[in-house]
């Protein structure tokens, strides 16, 4: 088999309501949010579909950027390779775009959706998962808001069905914040926050040494992202692990930040680390053998990329140790860019059980929401 065309193709989608978040101020205020879809073309007639949901200021690369990397060094390096020889396409795509993982994700996604498909299997059971997927237990997202609106958010979440909740926090909308929603949840719902790069270092270890009292799973990238001592120095001071997002982009990142003890909890999603399904089971494999907790998490995500993360969930078993944290439509996006929406209720996913990532995409919607096919 070989790669024959490959179709690049932004989409702009409305969004629902703001996420607000420190440092970053309000995400999708007065504009959609902005996707790179992949659509990988076989000889075999067989067609693969990947996403990349880049947010920023949280993501180094942008829609713009994405695109600009596949059209001209990606996609035309890759064309007429076989897609089973991943190590191959990694090699071209490596070599072509030595950073980018996000723009090499969904190519790497498309083509183990190519896979699945030509042997009539989903991805997970690709990936080593069993023959029924389960329920996948997943956490509610709260944003920065006062006290009383993350409470009363909260409670909402646990009546849905959600037994964990993860919330924004900041300066001045912490304390009270992580107390008022603990008292909503009760005990038994995990919770953990996420900083969003919002301290200075003594200041996140000072606010988390206090937030204890209140059982934090976890702490998400509390200091800037580029100072990596920042975040081993918090790691060291207190109790609660600490999970970098921003500062990991590369493996290098991994390695280092590893290396410094500044991995709590190793968080993975479909388009970085490094990037794609392909990376995701070797770095999910390394964590196992290390002993590093880890789980799936993600920016807000089309149907695809969420399709994505939960095959790769399923498929390896007791390497991811936390609830994952996948969201998208419909809490946050208007619309979603498949015929059949990945189901969130009652605080669980379920990867699609078709061939390959199972999911088909709505081609009226691609041709509404999109700004222009790019073929390569």
């Amino acid at each position: 088999m070989k790669i024959t065309k490959i179709e690049i193709i932004p989409v702009n989608l409305p969004i629902k309501k703001i996420l607000t978040l420190s440092r970053y101020g309000r995400l999708g205020e007065g504009k959609p949010f902005e996707f790179i879809i992949t659509r990988v073309h076989t000889d075999e007639g067989f067609v693969g579909v990947g996403e990349c949901p880049p947010l920023p200021p949280l993501s180094p690369e942008n829609q713009g950027v994405i695109v600009e990397m596949l059209k001209r060094w990606i996609a035309p390096n890759i064309l007429g390779l076989d897609p089973f020889d991943l190590e191959a396409v990694w090699e071209k795509m490596d070599f072509y775009a030595p950073t980018y993982p996000m723009a090499k994700a969904p190519v790497d996604m498309a083509l183990w959706d190519i896979i699945g498909k030509s042997l009539e299997q989903p991805v997970y059971k690709l990936l080593g998962g069993g023959s029924n997927s389960t329920k996948i237990p997943n956490v509610g997202l709260i944003g920065i808001d006062t006290p009383t609106k993350v409470a009363v958010e909260a409670k909402r979440l646990v009546k849905d069905g959600y037994t964990g909740i993860r919330l924004k926090v900041g300066p001045k909308r912490d304390i009270t914040c992580v107390s008022a929603v603990r008292q909503a949840i009760g005990e038994n719902v995990t919770l953990r926050v996420d900083c969003n790069q919002g301290y200075a270092t003594y200041d996140a270890i000072k606010m988390i040494r206090e937030i204890e009292q209140w059982d934090i799973e976890l702490v998400e990238q509390p200091t800037i992202w580029w100072d990596f001592a920042a975040l081993a120095k918090v790691a060291g001071s207190v109790d609660t692990p600490i999970m970098p997002h921003e500062s990991i982009f590369t493996i290098a990142d991994v390695k280092t930040l590893i290396d410094m003890g500044a991995v709590g909890v190793l968080g993975l999603k479909t388009y970085r680390p490094v990037g794609g399904i392909t990376n995701a089971k070797r770095l999910l494999d390394m964590a196992r053998l290390m002993n590093i907790p880890c789980l799936m998490h993600d920016d807000l995500e089309m149907g695809i990329s969420l399709s994505a993360a939960s095959h790769i969930i399923a498929g390896n078993g007791k390497a991811i140790t936390h609830k994952c944290e996948l969201s998208g439509y419909p809490e946050w996006i208007d619309e979603d860019i498949i015929k059949e929406p990945i189901s969130l209720e009652e605080g669980h996913i379920s990867p699609p059980k078709g061939p390959g990532l199972g999911f088909e995409l709505d081609e009226v919607k691609v041709k509404k929401f999109t700004t222009g096919i790019i073929t390569i």
